[in-house]
C-alpha cells in the first residue's frame, strides 16, 4: 500500500470515529417533543388550564359586574330617598324658623311684660323690706334692754357666788400658808434658796446617735448629778453645735433629745457635752 493509501485510510477513521461520537452525542442529547406537548404535565395539558382559569376568571368578572351594576343601581335609588328626605327636612327647617321668629316676637313681649312687673315688684319688696327693718329694730331694742337686764340680773347673781366662793378660799389657803410655814420651820428649809435645780458643773461626750428619732446618749449620768429635764450643751473643738434636753437617766450615762430651735450644727459620735457653758 502506498504512503497516499495509508494517509486516506487514517483520515476516513479518524472521520469514523468523530462521527460515531456526534451520533452518540446527538443520541444522548435527544429529546421526544411529542412527549413534551402531549405527555402528563406536557405544554397542551398546560394550555387547557390556563384557558379554564382564563374561563373561570371570566365568569368571575362577569359576576363583579353585574354585583357592582346592582350596587350603583341600589345607591342610586338611596340617593334619590336621601335627596327626597333632604327636601322634606329643609321644609321642616323653613317652617320651624317662622315658628320661632314668632316665639321670639312673643318672648319679646312676655319680656316687656316681665320686665314691668318685676320693677313694681322690687318697689314692693322695698317697701316690704323697710317695713320689717323697723319691726326688726324694735323687736332688737326690746330684746336688747331685756337682755341686759338677765345679763346684769346673772352677773349680780355670779358675783355674789364669786364673792362667797373666794371668802372660803381665802380661808383654805391661810390654814394650808400656816401648815406649809409649820412645815418649812419644822425642816429647816431655807425659802431663799434658789430652786432652778441646775446641774453641777460636768462634762462627758456623745456616745451614741439616734437620728430618725433626734436622740442622743452621752456619757454622764445620775451620779453626776445630772436629772431628768436638765438641758445640756453641745460643741465640738469650741464651735457650739446645739442643745440637747434630757429624758432618761442611768447611773454613768444618759438619753437626751436634740432641740432643733438650739441646733446650728450636726451632732456626732466623739462631740463634748457640758451641763455649764462658760
Amino acid at each position: 500500500m502506498t504512503l497516499l493509501g495509508k494517509s486516506f485510510s487514517v483520515i476516513i477513521l479518524i472521520l469514523s470515529l468523530t462521527f460515531m461520537v456526534l451520533a452518540l452525542a446527538v443520541n444522548a442529547s435527544h429529546r421526544n417533543w411529542r412527549d413534551v406537548v402531549t405527555g402528563p404535565g406536557g405544554l397542551k395539558e398546560q394550555i387547557q388550564d390556563y384557558e379554564s382559569t382564563n374561563e373561570q376568571l371570566r365568569d368571575t368578572q362577569q359576576r363583579v359586574e353585574a354585583a357592582l351594576a346592582r350596587e350603583q343601581a341600589a345607591r342610586r335609588t338611596a340617593l334619590a330617598a336621601l335627596t327626597t328626605q333632604l327636601d322634606q327636612l329643609k321644609d321642616q327647617l323653613q317652617k320651624r324658623e317662622e315658628s320661632y321668629q314668632q316665639k321670639e316676637a312673643q318672648n319679646t313681649v312676655f319680656a316687656q311684660t316681665d320686665r314691668s312687673r318685676a320693677l313694681q315688684l322690687e318697689e314692693l319688696t322695698a317697701e316690704a323690706n323697710r317695713l320689717r327693718q323697723q319691726i326688726r329694730k324694735e323687736q332688737e331694742d326690746r330684746d336688747t334692754l331685756f337682755t341686759q337686764t338677765l345679763k346684769l340680773t346673772d352677773q349680780m347673781n355670779r358675783l355674789r357666788g364669786i364673792v362667797q366662793i373666794q371668802s372660803e378660799r381665802n380661808d383654805q389657803l391661810m390654814a394650808q400658808v400656816t401648815r406649809y410655814k409649820e412645815v418649812v420651820d419644822a425642816k429647816g428649809i431655807d425659802i431663799n434658796e434658789p430652786l432652778d435645780g441646775s446641774p453641777p458643773d460636768r462634762n462627758g461626750t456623745v456616745l451614741v446617735i439616734n437620728r430618725p428619732k433626734k436622740l442622743v446618749e452621752v456619757s454622764i449620768g445620775y451620779d453626776d448629778g445630772l436629772r431628768s429635764g436638765h438641758h445640756l450643751e453641745i460643741s465640738r473643738q469650741g464651735r457650739y453645735l446645739g442643745k440637747v434636753r434630757v429624758l432618761k437617766i442611768e447611773p454613768d450615762r444618759a438619753v437626751a433629745e436634740i432641740l432643733p430651735d438650739f441646733s446650728q450644727g450636726t451632732i456626732q459620735e466623739g462631740d463634748r457635752v457640758d451641763t455649764t457653758l462658760d
